[in-house]
């Protein structure tokens, strides 16, 4: 029997006003490997209009709302990927257990983009969920998924191509968040996310996850990326996985995505809430800074704490306050 909250982990790190409005009036694209929608605390995700299958061949990213119940189910390397990660927002009781998503309010948009073997991403269908979010009226986009540079000249995709979706996004006013690749202690941090794909643009807002070796030989090298933004300690935590199955694992990168991604649902909710309809998207400055209010600064943190997910900011995010009716 499983239980675990994740507003409980987290809720040192995010104001109480915000967990408690539980993303409602914020919608998410998750740009994954789909998820398993016959889990039982996952199936309230099975929503008319709310599926779509970015790989599948035929794939109109220009006009989702015209399909939106594509066959999304999440068999990646056969354990899944999108179900896990998805956990951490949505899931909701079933049964004896209660593993707790922290925005189970957030209206969720399922965007399948690994290829129909269940094996590959590719960056073309990346960008074709990243245009079909774009196009839905999203909030917020989460990608756990990273792509070396190289991978754009291999597969044939031009840069004005890359830029046409991305201006579609800024257009939309939507919010990227993308995975930085894991990395062990020896591994360097430098220029990390200049090599890969989408943390390379200046519109993705790029995340992390650090053991206790990296964060005590590594933080001021992380700290000095301008284009690492947040970063969360791997403690081990429990998700959802596929065929009904739960699964407690140490939080990578692609989890640590989901989580900062999530704070930002909460921080949205909160201003929607506020202003009605008068709301308006926040610079991207702005609003890093308005999201990690509460988050730990890397290079001011002397002690590792490995018990809970801690959440840290780097130098790249402003401090102090910001809206602070929102808090």
């Amino acid at each position: 029997m499983i239980q675990y909250d994740w507003a409980e982990k987290i809720q040192e790190q995010v104001f109480k006003t915000w967990l408690d409005n539980k993303g409602a009036g914020v919608k998410i694209a998750v740009l994954d490997t789909g998820v398993d929608l016959a889990h039982q605390a996952l199936k309230h995700l099975d929503k008319a209009g709310h599926k779509f299958n970015a790989a599948a061949p035929g794939f109109n990213p220009a006009l989702p709302l015209l399909s939106g119940n594509g066959d999304v189910n999440d068999l990646h390397r056969k354990k899944g990927h999108g179900t896990q990660c998805v956990s951490v927002l949505s899931a909701k009781a079933e049964d004896q257990n209660a593993l707790l998503g922290f925005v189970p309010e957030a209206e969720i948009f399922i965007l399948k983009i690994n290829t129909v073997d269940h094996k590959f991403f590719r960056v073309k269908d990346f960008l074709k969920g990243l245009e079909a979010a774009s196009n839905l009226g999203v909030d917020i986009v989460v990608a756990s998924v990273s792509y070396p540079k190289a991978d754009i000249a291999l597969e044939g995709i031009s840069q004005a191509e890359i830029n046409r979706v991305f201006g579609l996004l800024n257009a939309s006013g939507a919010v990227l968040f993308a995975s930085l690749p894991n990395q062990d202690e020896d591994e360097s941090w430098a220029g990390l996310s200049a090599a890969n794909f989408p943390s390379l643009r200046p519109e993705s807002i790029n995340v992390g996850a650090i053991s206790q070796g990296v964060f005590q030989n590594r933080r001021a090298e992380i700290d000095a990326e301008a284009t690492i933004h947040f970063v969360t300690a791997n403690a081990s935590a429990y998700f959802c996985r596929i065929q009904n199955n739960y699964v407690q694992e140490a939080v990578s990168s692609s989890y640590a995505t989901y989580l900062v991604a999530g704070v930002a649902a909460l921080y949205i909710a909160s201003i929607k809430k506020r202003e009605q309809a008068e709301y308006k998207t926040r610079p991207q400055i702005d609003f890093l800074k308005g999201l990690s209010q509460k988050f730990l600064q890397l290079l001011a943190t002397p002690d590792w704490n490995g018990t809970n997910p801690v959440l840290y900011k780097t130098s790249s995010v402003q401090s102090g306050s910001v809206d602070d009716s929102a808090t």
